[in-house]
């Protein structure tokens, strides 16, 4: 069973992600124990998920009787899909292991069969998690639990696999993953941590000005974190000078700027 669910993953995340699927556009989002509920041993049923995606709040205060610090990574998937999946695989970004230390964790879903890297759950390293032949269908579907202690107000970002990659893999027989779009962070010790854009809520690029005559298509944060002037609105407007602007694609000048 084991080197069958194996199978499986490896097949799908070999596969590509040439057409979008039944998951495309899910992110894994972070919903935190915002109450410090104490938990009885039944994180993931214990941990109210709201009733919709701007509501989820990644920060959280101590568990009332063990004092660590409980996170839930949800599955969010777009109002238009019809999300289906059995496996997730995911990995966590770097953080401060001496200011935040991840002391229980775990998946969510009776019966799951997890294969981690063997650093888990340290910085850098991933997991995936089947519970195949079992299937959700849910728009907010938790699929794991984190317990932190909290030495040090820092985030525990959630991210890709180093080896295979952050996706979502579906129930159908020949299954197909999909990326995930975006990873929440967890906040710890009285940090806010993060969260990605809702499914609908994405901010639309602008006009982001490299120089008098360069002119990319960026989301505000991403133009303002690779040293661009953000003006929104649209490059066709010419506004990065009074000079004729060129527009052109990040692809094409990020190698100039970096």
């Amino acid at each position: 069973m084991r080197w069958f669910i194996i199978s499986i993953v490896i097949t799908a995340l070999a596969s590509g992600a040439a057409f979008a699927g039944p998951n495309a556009g899910a992110r894994l989002m972070v919903q935190g124990n915002v109450n410090g509920v104490s938990t009885n041993g039944f994180i993931c049923a214990d941990i109210p998920i709201p009733s919709t995606c701007e509501e989820m709040d990644p920060s959280a205060i101590p568990d009332s009787e063990t004092s660590l610090y409980w996170y839930l990574a949800v599955v969010v998937s777009p109002p238009d899909n019809t999300p289906n999946f059995n496996t997730i695989v995911f990995g966590l970004g770097d953080y401060i292991t001496a200011d935040t230390y991840i002391g229980y964790w775990g998946p969510c879903i009776a019966g799951a069969l997890e294969i981690s890297t063997d650093g888990w759950p340290f910085p850098g390293e991933g997991t995936a998690v089947s519970w195949t032949p079992d299937c959700v269908y849910g728009y907010m579907e938790p699929v794991y639990y984190f317990g932190v202690y909290g030495y040090a107000a820092g985030d525990i970002p959630l991210d890709v696999h180093p080896i295979q990659g952050g996706v979502v893999v579906d129930c159908s027989v020949d299954p197909q993953s999909d990326d995930f779009f975006g990873f929440g962070a967890m906040g710890v010790a009285g940090s806010p941590g993060s969260n990605p854009y809702c499914p609908g809520l994405e901010p639309a690029p602008g006009a982001c000005c490299f120089g008098p005559t360069v002119c990319v298509m960026l989301l505000e944060e991403d133009c303002l974190s690779e040293g661009g002037e953000w003006y929104g609105g649209d490059c066709e407007d010419a506004p990065c000078g009074p000079n004729p602007t060129q527009t052109t694609t990040w692809g094409s000048i990020k190698s100039v700027y970096r």
